[in-house]
Parts: C-alpha cells; sequence; structure tokens
C-alpha cells in the first residue's frame, strides 16, 4: 500500500522546517518536517512490517550468509580472511629473505621519458668506471691478481693500481685507520647561537677548550684496556722522515689553526720544520717569523741574487745540500724500485731556481698554520698541546683579514673549507665553522678487523669516547651560556646516531599505531573489534608489498611504506562506518529484528557508502599513474592498490568479525567484561548514573523490537545526539556566516599560493633542527666545501632521440643506447679541432662570455686569468707530459683532446727529436735540455692543426698511446697529480669498439660554477648557457651536453605539470563518482566545490609551512583529493539516499547517521598523525604533518562549509536528478513518486 502523493511545493520556495525536537520525532530523534514525510515514514514502517513475520534468514543473500557464519561453520569466513592475510604476509618475508635489501630502493625518481635526464645517466652508464683495476672486471681478488698491474687489498676488500714503486712499510698510525673500508674521520661543526659570532673571544675560548680535550684526554675516555687518550693512541702520526722510527700527532684541519699562529705557535711550527715535519724540504729554509715580503724578493717582483739572501736562509740551504734526490733503483723484495722520498725533492738548486717564479707573486714567506700557506708550515703542528692561547685583539683581526683574502688561493681554500659560506668578512662575522680530523692505524692496516675493534672497543664502549666527548659537548655548551653548538659525528657513530633517531621514530610510529588502536577499544567498546579492525588496515600494507613485488615485480620506495599512516585514516573510516550501520540497523525504522537480517541491512548499507569512497579515493590516486615522474607513479598506484585491500578486508575481514563478536563475545551488561563501554565497561559503568539522566528511548513499539530483542530500548550514543542536535542545530543557524568564511580562507589561500608557492631550490631537510647530528650534517652540506664539485660534460656517441636503452632496477643497471656515427665526427680533423676549442675556450678567462672564474658569473669553475696554467718544463722536455708548474692552478676543464695532441706533437710530429741522445744529433726544430740530456721538439701543443680520421683512429688504438698515458700518469703522480690524474680519466676519456677500429664513446669534462641550490627558472638558465657554450665551440661536430643540474630542471618542471594535472584530474574523476553513485549533477556539484574548497586551503598551507613544490609535495596535492573526499562523499550519500524530501531534513539525518562515523575517523587519524610530529627524520615530521591538515581541514569543512551548502542550497526532493534515472525508476514503480525505490528495502530473491 503506498502513501498518497502530496502537492509539490512551487519551484524555488522552500517549506519552513522548526529546528527543534518534540514528542512526536521520528526515528532519527528529528521532528517530521511535513505530512510528506510522515505519510512516507508510516508507509515505509508498514511495508517493513510485513517482513518481520518472515525468516530474517530471507533478507539476506548467500554471500552475506557466509560473511555471517551461516554456512560452513560460524568462525570459517573470519579464519580465511585472516589466513589469506598471513599468507600474503609470508610471501613478502620470503621474497625479502631471497633478495634482501634490494626489495626495496631509496634513489632519487626521475623522469625516465625526458631526454635530457635519458642523456644524463646514459652518460653515467656508458662511462662506467675507469678502466682499470677499479672497474667491474676487477672486483674479485682472483682476477684482480691476475692482472700485472692490480693488487687486491685485504682492508678495502677492492682491487687497487700496484704501486710504480716499492713505498717503505708504514708505520704507527702512519696511515688512515678504516672503519667499514672508508678512512676513520671525526666531523665537528660549530654554530654562534642567538645571533653570536664565532669570531667572539669568549666562543674561541670555549671552542679551544673543547677541542683541546677533544684532542688528547676526551675527559677520560676509556678502552677495554684502561684510559686511552687521543693523542696517544689514535692520533694520525706525521714523520720527520722517511727513516724515522719516532713521530708526532700529525697536524688537524681545524677552525682554532686560522687564531693559532702566537709567537709560541710560530716558534713551534719553525722547530718542526727544522726537525724534517715538512713535505717541501729545503723550500722550507725560506720562511720566518717576519710578516710581508719574503726575504729573497724583491718589490718589483723579481727575486734577489742568491748571495744576498738572508744568511739564515743561506745557513739552512747548506744543511740540504747533501741530500740526494734520485730514485733508488736497487729493487725491492717485491722487485720495484723503492720510491722517492718526496719531502727531500725541494734541494737548494732546485729552490734556486724556483726563486724567480715564486717571487712572481709577490708572496708572505711567514711562518704559518696547516693550510694558511702552501710552505712555511709543519706537518706535525698539533694545537691542543702545541700551543696554550690564541691570538687576540690586532692579531686577531689580522688573522681574519688574511683569511678572507681573496688573491691568496691558500686563505681562499682554508676559508671554503672551515669557515660557513655565509660567513662575512666585511662584518668580520662567522656563524658556523668546522673541524676535521682522522684516526690513525695502530698496525697500518694490517689487521682486517682493527677498524671494528676500534669502533667496539673504544668507540661506543661504556665510558669510551663517544659517551665521553657526548659530555664534553654538554660541559662546553653549558659553560657558554647557549652561545655555541657543537655538533659532532664521525664515520664509526654515524649509523648509530641515525638508528637512535631512527629507533625513536621507530617508537613513536608504533605508538601512534597503538594509539589508534587504544582509540577504536575505546570507540568501538570492544577488544576484539579494535584489534581486528587494526589487522584489517595493518595487514592491507604487507598484502600490497607482496603484490607490488611478487606479481609486479616493483622496488618499493620508502615513500610507500608511509602509506600505513594514510591507510589508518581510511580504514578506520570503513570500520567505522560498517559498525556503526550495524548499530543503527537496531534502532531503524526498516532494519530487521534477527541478527542476520540486521547484517545484511548493515552490511549493504555500508557497502555502498564505502565502494564510493574507496573509488573515488582510488580513482584519485590512480590518476598519479599520468604523472611523469616515477616517484609519483609509483606511490599513488602503490596507495590505490592499498586503498582497495583494506577496503576488501573489511567488507570481509571486518564484516565477520563484527557477528563473531555479537554471537560469542560481546556481554550487554554495563561494566562487566566484554561489556559496553571503554575496556571492560569502566566508562559506561562510571557515567552510569549521569548517562541516565541524559539518555533518550525509542518509544515506537517496532523500534523497540529492533532494540536488544528483549523489547529493550536502544540508546543513541552521544556524538549521535549531539551531531542530529547541537552541531546541526548551529551550523543551520549559522550557516551563512560559516559558507562566507570558509569561501574567504580558500581565496585568501589560493591567493597565498599563486604567490608564494615556488619548485623546490634544494632537497628537502633530513630531519628536525634539533637533533645534533641531522642539524651537523645539514650545515656540512650547505655551508662547507663537501663534494660540492659540479660538472657539465659534453659526449659524443650516444643515440640522440633516444640515449637510454634499458633503466635497471638502478642506475647501476642502466643500459645506454649507442650511435658511433655521432662519435665519428669527432675523429675528422674538423672535429678534433672543434673539441679542442672546446676546451681551450676556457682559457680566454673572464672574457665577455663570462667562460671561466670562481663565481656564478661564468660558466666554468677556475682562474679568471685569460691564460692557459703554465706547465713544468722538465716535465714536457723529458716525458712530453704536461704538468701544471703551480699546483693551484685550476683550467676548469679535462680533454682527452688536449693529451691526444700533445702526444702527437711530441712523440710523432717530434719523433726525430726525441730519437737524437746527444745534442749533436738533435736536429732542427728541436732543442737539447743539457741538464736532462734530452732532445725535444720547439713545437707546443698549440701547433696541432689536425690530423686524417684513420691516423687519428689508429694512435688512438695503438699500443704506444696507451703507454704514454701509463707514463703520464706515473710523471703526474710523481709531481704530487695523483686526484688529478683520475679526474682526467673519468672526465674525459674516449672509448673505442672491440676491433680498435673505430672511435665508440667521447666525452670532455668541466668543473661548473653552478650553485647546489636553484630555481628551476635558475636551472633552465644555467641549461641555455650551456647549451650556447656547446653549440658556439661545437658548431659541426654535435654531440650532446649534459649535467646533474639538468635531472633537477625537468624533474622540477615536471612537478608543476604533475601537480596541476594530479589536481586536476583528481577533482574530475572525483566528481564523475559522485555523479555516477548519486545519478544527481547536483549533490556531485556540492561535494566538488568542498573538495575545491579543502584543496585550496591546503595549497596555501604548503608555502605557510615553509614547503615548495618539491617530490613529496607533489604526491601531497594529488594525495590531498582522494584524501579529502571520503568524509563529503559520506555525508553526500546519506543526504541523497534518505526518505526525506527537504533540504534541511536530508542535512540533518546525513549529519546524524554518518557525523560519528566521520568524526571518530578523523579522530583516529589526527591522533596516529599527531604522534609523527615528534619524529626526528624530516619526511616522517612533513607526512605526519600532510595527514594531520589534510583530514583536519577535510572533517572540518565537510561539517562546517558541506553541511552549510546543504542546508542552504542543497537538492530537495528530486531536483538536480538525471532524467535516465527517473525514467527507469518510473517504470520499476508506479507509486514511486512518492516512495522512491531507494528507500524501500528490497528482500533478495534466493
Amino acid at each position: 500500500m503506498s502513501a498518497p502523493v502530496q502537492p509539490q511545493q512551487p519551484s524555488g520556495h522552500e517549506p519552513v522546517e522548526p529546528l527543534h525536537h518534540s514528542s512526536n520525532s521520528n526515528s532519527n530523534g528529528e521532528q517530521p518536517q511535513n505530512d510528506d514525510d510522515n505519510n512516507h515514514l508510516s508507509e515505509r514502517k508498514r511495508t517493513v512490517s510485513g517482513f518481520q513475520d518472515e525468516i530474517d534468514h530471507t533478507f539476506a543473500n548467500k554471500w552475506e550468509l557466509f560473511l555471517a557464519g551461516e554456512y560452513i561453520c560460524p568462525a570459517c569466513s573470519l579464519c580465511t580472511w585472516f589466513i589469506l592475510g598471513w599468507i600474503f604476509f609470508f610471501i613478502f618475508i620470503a621474497k625479502l629473505g631471497s633478495e634482501g635489501m634490494d626489495i626495496f630502493t631509496f634513489e632519487d625518481a626521475v623522469v625516465t621519458s625526458d631526454t635530457i635526464v635519458q642523456e644524463y645517466y646514459a652518460f653515467l652508464a656508458a662511462v662506467g668506471s675507469v678502466e682499470g683495476c677499479e672497474d667491474d672486471d676487477h672486483d674479485e681478488e682472483r682476477t684482480c691478481n691476475a692482472d700485472d698491474n692490480c693488487q687486491w687489498s685485504s682492508a678495502l676488500e677492492a682491487c687497487e693500481d700496484k704501486p710504480t714503486c716499492e713505498e717503505p712499510d708504514p708505520r704507527p698510525r702512519e696511515n688512515t685507520l678504516l672503519y667499514d673500508k672508508s678512512a676513520m674521520y671525526v666531523a665537528i661543526i660549530y654554530e654562534a647561537t642567538e645571533d653570536g659570532n664565532l669570531f667572539d673571544d669568549d666562543i674561541l675560548r670555549h671552542v679551544k677548550d673543547f677541542e683541546d680535550k677533544l684532542l688528547t684526554d676526551v675527559n677520560g675516555a676509556k678502552s677495554k684496556d684502561g684510559p686511552s687518550p687521543w693523542d696517544e693512541d689514535w692520533c694520525a702520526m706525521a714523520y720527520p722522515n722517511s727513516s724515522a722510527t719516532e713521530g708526532k700527532c700529525a697536524s688537524v684541519a681545524s677552525f682554532m689553526n686560522i687564531f693559532a699562529m702566537t709567537d709560541e705557535g710560530m716558534a713551534a711550527v719553525k722547530s718542526q720544520a727544522a726537525a724534517g715535519y715538512t713535505n717541501v724540504g729545503a723550500l722550507s729554509c725560506l720562511c720566518s717569523t717576519q710578516a710581508g715580503l719574503c726575504s729573497i724578493c724583491q718589490t718589483d717582483g723579481s727575486a734577489k741574487s742568491v748571495a744576498d739572501w738572508p744568511e739564515e736562509v743561506r745557513t739552512c740551504l747548506d744543511q740540504y745540500s747533501g741530500v740526494t734526490t734520485t730514485t733508488t733503483t736497487e729493487p725491492s723484495s717485491s722487485g720495484l724500485p723503492m720510491c722517492e722520498d718526496t719531502s727531500r725533492s725541494f734541494t737548494p738548486d732546485v729552490v734556486e731556481a724556483y726563486a724567480t717564479s715564486l717571487c712572481l707573486s709577490q708572496p708572505t714567506c711567514q711562518w704559518s698554520a696547516p693550510g694558511a700557506h702552501a710552505f712555511c708550515t709543519s706537518t706535525a703542528f698539533y694545537h691542543a698541546t702545541d700551543i696554550s692561547s690564541i691570538v687576540t685583539g690586532d692579531a686577531k683581526t689580522a688573522a681574519i683579514e688574511q683569511l678572507c683574502d681573496d688573491t691568496n688561493t691558500m686563505s681562499a681554500s682554508m676559508k671554503q673549507n672551515l669557515i660557513g659560506q655565509s660567513s662575512s668578512c666585511s662584518a668580520k662575522k662567522a656563524t658556523f665553522a668546522k673541524t676535521i680530523f682522522t684516526a690513525g692505524s695502530p698496525s697500518a692496516q694490517t689487521d682486517p678487523d682493527e677498524g671494528d675493534n676500534f669502533e667496539k672497543d673504544y668507540i661506543s664502549a661504556s665510558g669510551g669516547w663517544f659517551q665521553k666527548e657526548q659530555e664534553l659537548e654538554t660541559q662546553v655548551e653549558d659553560a657558554s651560556g647557549g652561545k655555541l653548538r657543537v655538533m659532532l659525528f664521525s664515520s664509526a657513530t654515524l649509523q648509530s646516531q641515525f638508528i637512535s633517531i631512527l629507533l625513536v621514530d621507530m617508537i613513536l610510529s608504533l605508538g601512534s599505531l597503538f594509539l589508534v588502536w587504544a582509540y577504536m577499544w575505546w570507540t568501538l567498546e570492544s577488544c576484539f573489534l579494535a584489534t581486528c579492525a587494526m589487522f584489517e588496515i595493518a595487514f592491507s600494507l604487507p598484502v600490497t608489498m607482496s603484490f607490488w613485488t611478487v606479481i609486479c615485480g616493483q622496488q618499493i620506495l620508502f615513500t610507500q611504506m608511509l602509506c600505513i599512516y594514510m591507510i589508518l585514516g581510511i580504514g578506520a573510516d570503513d570500520a567505522f562506518i560498517l559498525y556503526d550501520a550495524w548499530l543503527q540497523s537496531s534502532y531503524a525504522a526498516d532494519g530487521p529484528s534477527h541478527w542476520t537480517g540486521r547484517f545484511a541491512w548493515a552490511y549493504r548499507r555500508s557497502f555502498s557508502a564505502m565502494q564510493v569512497t574507496t573509488a573515488t579515493t582510488c580513482g584519485s590516486f590512480l590518476i598519479g599513474a599520468c604523472s611523469p615522474l616515477p616517484q609519483v607513479q609509483n606511490f599513488c598506484i602503490f596507495a590505490a592498490i592499498v586503498v582497495f585491500v583494506d577496503w576488501l578486508f573489511c567488507e570481509t575481514f571486518f564484516a565477520s568479525a563484527i557477528i563473531i563478536h555479537h554471537r560469542y563475545i560481546k556481554n550487554d551488561q554495563d561494566g562487566q567484561c566484554g561489556g559496553p563501554g571503554c575496556c571492560c565497561g569502566l566508562w559506561k559503568l562510571v557515567s552510569k548514573r549521569f548517562r541516565e539522566k541524559r539518555a533518550v528511548q525509542l518509544e515506537s513499539p517496532s523500534q523497540a523490537n529492533n532494540g536488544d530483542g528483549n523489547g529493550n530500548g536502544i540508546e543513541k550514543r552521544w556524538l549521535e545526539r549531539f551531531s542530529e542536535g547541537p552541531l546541526f542545530d548551529h551550523l543551520h543557524k549559522f550557516r551563512f556566516a560559516w559558507i562566507i568564511f570558509w569561501f574567504l580562507l580558500a581565496l585568501a589561500m589560493v591567493i597565498v599560493a599563486g604567490v608564494t608557492l615556488r619548485t623546490a631550490e634544494e632537497t628537502a631537510p633530513i630531519g628536525r633542527e634539533g637533533l645534533d647530528t641531522i642539524r651537523g650534517i645539514e650545515i656540512m652540506l650547505e655551508e662547507f666545501a663537501v663534494g660540492d664539485t659540479r660538472y657539465a660534460s659534453v659526449i659524443w656517441g650516444l643515440d640522440a632521440d633516444e640515449p637510454m636503452k634499458e633503466w635497471g632496477s638502478s642506475h647501476d643497471d642502466d643500459v645506454a643506447n649507442f650511435n658511433p656515427a655521432t662519435a665519428t665526427a669527432v675523429t675528422t680533423p674538423t672535429g678534433q679541432m672543434e673539441v679542442l676549442n672546446l676546451c681551450r675556450a676556457t682559457d680566454l678567462g673572464k672574457n665577455s662570455d663570462a667562460l671561466r672564474c670562481k663565481t656564478t658569473e661564468c660558466l666554468v669553475m677556475g682562474q679568471a686569468t685569460a691564460a692557459q696554467c703554465e706547465g713544468n718544463e722538465n716535465a714536457w722536455r723529458q716525458y712530453g707530459v704536461y704538468v701544471p708548474d703551480d699546483v693551484m692552478c685550476n683550467s676548469g676543464r679535462y680533454c682527452f683532446m688536449e693529451e691526444f695532441a700533445r702526444y702527437w706533437i711530441y712523440h710523432v710530429d717530434g719523433a726525430a727529436c726525441t730519437a737524437a741522445s746527444t745534442q749533436l744529433t738533435c736536429p732542427s726544430g728541436c732543442s737539447w735540455d743539457a741538464d736532462l740530456s734530452v732532445c725535444y721538439t720547439d713545437k707546443t701543443e698549440h701547433d696541432y692543426e689536425g690530423i686524417p680520421a684513420t691516423d687519428f683512429i689508429n694512435i688512438l688504438g695503438s699500443t704506444e698511446y696507451s703507454s704514454y698515458l701509463a707514463t703520464r700518469t706515473e710523471v703526474m703522480s710523481n709531481y704530487g697529480f695523483d686526484f688529478d690524474t683520475y679526474n682526467d680519466a673519468t672526465m674525459s676519456n674516449f672509448r673505442m669498439n672491440s676491433a680498435k677500429t673505430a672511435l665508440a664513446l667521447a666525452w670532455v669534462g668541466f668543473n661548473a660554477t653552478y650553485p647546489l641550490q636553484n630555481t628551476v627558472e635558475e636551472a633552465n638558465d644555467w641549461y641555455d648557457r650551456w647549451d650556447a657554450f656547446h653549440s658556439k665551440y661545437c658548431p659541426t661536430v654535435g654531440g650532446v651536453q649534459t649535467s646533474e643540474l639538468y635531472v633537477f630542471m625537468v624533474t622540477q618542471n615536471a612537478m608543476v605539470q604533475a601537480a596541476i594535472m594530479g589536481i586536476g584530474m583528481s577533482l574530475l574523476i572525483s566528481f564523475v563518482v559522485l555523479v555516477l553513485v548519486t545519478w544527481n549533477w547536483w549533490v556531485a556539484g556540492l561535494g566538488l566545490l568542498n573538495i575545491v574548497a579543502i584543496t585550496c586551503v591546503f595549497m596555501g598551507i604548503i608555502p605557510i609551512m615553509g614547503w615548495s613544490l618539491g617530490e613529496n609535495e607533489c604526491i601531497f596535492l594529488i594525495a590531498v583529493v582522494g584524501l579529502s573526499v571520503d568524509y563529503t562523499v559520506h555525508l553526500l550519500h546519506v543526504y541523497h539516499h534518505c526518505p526525506h524530501k527537504t533540504r534541511v531534513a536530508r542535512a540533518r539525518e546525513a549529519l546524524a547517521e554518518m557525523g560519528v562515523s566521520v568524526i571518530n575517523s578523523a579522530l583516529t587519524t589526527l591522533l596516529a598523525a599527531a604522534i609523527l610530529f615528534g619524529c626526528g627524520f624530516y619526511f616522517f615530521f612533513q607526512f605526519g604533518a600532510f595527514i594531520f591538515l589534510v583530514i583536519g581541514f577535510s572533517i572540518v569543512m565537510s561539517i562546517t562549509l558541506l553541511i552549510p551548502l546543504l542546508t542552504t542550497i542543497g537538492p530537495q526532493n528530486e531536483q538536480g536528478d538525471l532524467p535516465p534515472l527517473r525514467k527507469q525508476c518510473a517504470k520499476v514503480s508506479p507509486e514511486s513518486a512518492a516512495a522512491p525505490a531507494r528507500e524501500s528495502p528490497q528482500i533478495p530473491k534466493e
């Protein structure tokens, strides 16, 4: 029997609805709004009453009965999904056990589809390791020792070059102690807090006190054998000569050295140099305690005659006269000649010859601290024991001025390495400073366990070095009154320092899970249900990870692991929706009385609600799969799978758990174990008396029967009563104020985002600044010259259209795509000269094109002077090898073609010269050097004009040229340029094909000036500048220019596109899903409006939080739609499907029915996210802040913006319904005008 059709209200007029309850309230405690509502509800009750006499099993289908335990066995469904979850978990554990940590990846994701990115990583893949003992072919001891040029290092567990001469056995602590195959270093970062200045006398005194103790007894640090002072047992040692057996603690690269040259300090350096603690031999004789011009130099830049040199200098030189400098030819036990003692290489004759070039630079020869002078210093100046005080007053000012002298290369280097970049020379102020030193190897690296024992028995032991150092830090910081912050980390402690931070973060993370579980226990009033809900949530992650790694074959990103905190809110939301529907089935007007019918009613009601939110959330995340950023792609796809798996577990495992709890565990008696209330009913037992006064009992007979099955009414929860009563009344009364407030705030946030939101200039911080380890490392990376050399390269031989053939699981496995045709262009005479011109262009210095200088004005880092670095004449004449005469001269380039030109000029074109053995046979065009007894060509490398391609290829592939390169390496090493030879081989080189008949790959490199931190606009500008440089000097030979900066540039450009596309597409998906589910464009439009407002507010929060648009933030912007849609969809779903006709009644029921679920879900997520605020690592904190802000704004705006919007402009009756649905409904039910089909319960036909 259907209710009579009521007259429709005129369009645009809304019936007046009372906002207060009366005794004739409906099942939700709400006053019926009009006759239509009364008649409609009555009809629904009469319809349902006919079903309640039927067997309730007919209300549930077979799937629902299986979940309810009515098929097979009561717990079969629960156990099935429980076991399934563990099966996936153990599959993942097995995968982890078989592949180890390779299952995870911590590499930064790159835009693999972009050609510029492919060029950079293809270049790295093509170059690989340097051919030789350190390449991949020598990574095993057997293959290493099989190569006559290599030897296996047991300490490094790696292959290394066999020395060309036999070095004497290392003495105690002469070599650096190795820990975990690398040098055992200690780094100390100082920070002047409260806008202080490290140059202040009192702060310098505190630093001096700290280092004096740290470098000596370390506050009484002990090893397993008792007290172990650093300077007696562990400091690296310096020795006065190759035969000495007694040494002294070697110099430390300390901030204190700048202020150490008191009279006492200079006397110590002088006496140590005289004792042999110097690397320059007789050259140290030129030094004195006097400031000003070197005593052997004239003011016009010329050198005095030797006879006019000070007597002290000549007397010192006489002491070195009998020292021989020739390399011993007698072979050692290894068959190699003994190496030359390089400390004696500067003989008096060499010093006299060197004086002329030395005086050109108008040098000072005053005794200086280590690192402050090229030769007037000591290798054993140990300020902790060699001086008792530091300079003050005018002497300190002079020391600072010398440090800030940019014309002094040694001072500039010292400033760059020991004083932070933010220091101000004009204000004579430094905020940051650094000291770094190493430990010496007592066993000379013969004990492979030495490093581990050092860490275990001394560093980490109770009362050991690190514990005492931490105490010393606290003492010094307290003594400074908080003006000084000391941050120390070392290779032996860094891992434990990070683990201690990570351990705290893990405890907090587990604490957040525990807090969620405890809150769910309190809310669900059942430990069993709370535990099952946590199982549903927690196991969605390992199930997804097993699918991701085993089925998809993908590696797991660190960011994907954090999906657990995202799913906490979504999973709790699903659990609350299902459980609240179960509770509401007990007093719903159309709910069956038997528990199987109630379960089916709740399951269907919640299924549709969760299906909508899962579809919208997964759809929003899957939009991220279209992002050009692999990290964003992988996170979003992974998150979508997690959300789907959680929904699946909720609809199966947790649904079964509700029935198990109802049938076998639940106790309805207040205050008893298992009874309603927090834990064991304690909360309700204590509040029972107060609660009885406010209880609202359902009075309808049919509703009473829907209670506990015994005719007892079911009390609504306080949050339900609050939501449909005071909260809704407030929102309806002040609806216009709330709407205006949120839209003004959203508009303001859009403006803030538009003005201040920018792409990231740097990578995200490691962690919170309050942690010394993290703060120290960040200062080290930002302020000091640690690994900050940037490079740009030009490559020939890669395919221009598709440089990368195959991306590996890591960049070590990448495979480049070669195109030899592009390398062939280099072999032509024109190509050879273009490559040479490209390299030599840097010698134009700081010209109109600003090619080379030491600032960002230029492209290449190096000397600004427009000239090539002068070469050592002896090395050229004797070997045909170019060796820079000044070790501090920086050409800024690495060029294989220059080496080829030198070889061709000296050894091929000048072969007649080198063949001559006497002055008489030295032909024309050549010159004879009597001192070296060699004939050499008069031509220079600049006379090279290119040779035919065939000759060029033949020479490159010849053994003679390989021998020349080996000789060059030895000569460079003998002159102290070992590092340069490594750079030359890696930064510029070539690869031949297997037959050595063609050039396969060639590249040249440059030291670049671009800063470590760039905006995307600056990165784009650097790319354009380097591209113009390449095009100008290589107009025809082609090739590609690349740099690591371009990866950042492409990534940042993609960030903006990904964020815009992600937000737009996610919003579109949300709207489409809402339309499809509700088939009502009006409801979907209001939902979209609310989600857009939430997104706008969050976008404005990003710059306010100090965040910029990096990879994490891009993920956040895409995820914000997926996370904020849940509460909106839940409220709209109830609004659209509720039986009322008017907007106010619908909005009230939406808030009454879903308010408790969404609020509890939000509180659960907010609690979990808030715990992450205390984490040390930044991403934990940032992810927690993101979750907290999004969920916080989502729940608040869904209630205080969406509900007022619904009560103001929400659709009434069938407003907004799309026509196809209305026609279909009319065909199904002729009475649908009075009672829409969606409002009447349907009995499934089995």
